[in-house]
């Protein structure tokens, strides 16, 4: 790989850190292509892309930046996985992945500019997503309509209830 490769590659990164809301650092040695095939097809529906770039290249593309804390966990085979739309999917699918997997591990990150180790993107990968967090909002939102809705209903259905046990004892009345 010539000077120029290089280079391009080392802007590549710091762009693609630039325009991310995370990246996480994983150890990947032993991990078959299909595994990581799979787990590159995962994080993509979910907005983060994977890739593997010679640690050199990471420690240049890191430097002056938010994520020169990173430097140390450039070591042996590394990968860096982008996280462009939201962090916490990502990080569920990769802390998912290296408890399957003995042979991948999570090593650290940088969030929001902030470094993590990889008990922080542990802790990341067990808050809900996004998806939840609307969901949850949205029944709050709808919660005072369906209550409202059931004070409303409330005395017609006693009056329904009230009416067809009347009508049940006027018919044993009447058997009798």
């Amino acid at each position: 790989m010539d000077f120029g490769q290089k280079e391009h590659i080392v802007a590549a990164v710091s762009k693609a850190l630039e325009n991310s809301q995370a990246a996480f650092v994983v150890h990947y040695q032993g991990c078959t292509c299909a595994d990581l095939t799979d787990m590159r097809g995962k994080l993509r529906e979910n907005g983060a892309d994977f890739q593997v770039v010679k640690n050199t290249l990471l420690k240049r593309a890191v430097e002056g930046t938010d994520a020169a804390g990173l430097s140390a966990l450039f070591e042996g085979p590394t990968a860096v996985i982008w996280a462009k739309d939201g962090v916490v999917d990502p990080a569920k699918i990769i802390t998912d992945f290296a408890k399957d997997k003995e042979t991948f591990a999570v090593r650290g990150g940088v969030v929001d500019g902030e470094v993590v180790d990889e008990n922080g993107v542990e802790a990341l990968a067990k808050l809900p997503s996004k998806a939840e967090l609307q969901a949850k909002l949205l029944a709050l939102f709808n919660a005072p309509a369906v209550q409202l809705l059931r004070m409303l209903n409330a005395p017609a259905s006693s009056l329904v209830r009230l009416l067809a046990a009347w009508r049940d004892e006027l018919e044993k009345r009447e058997g009798n």
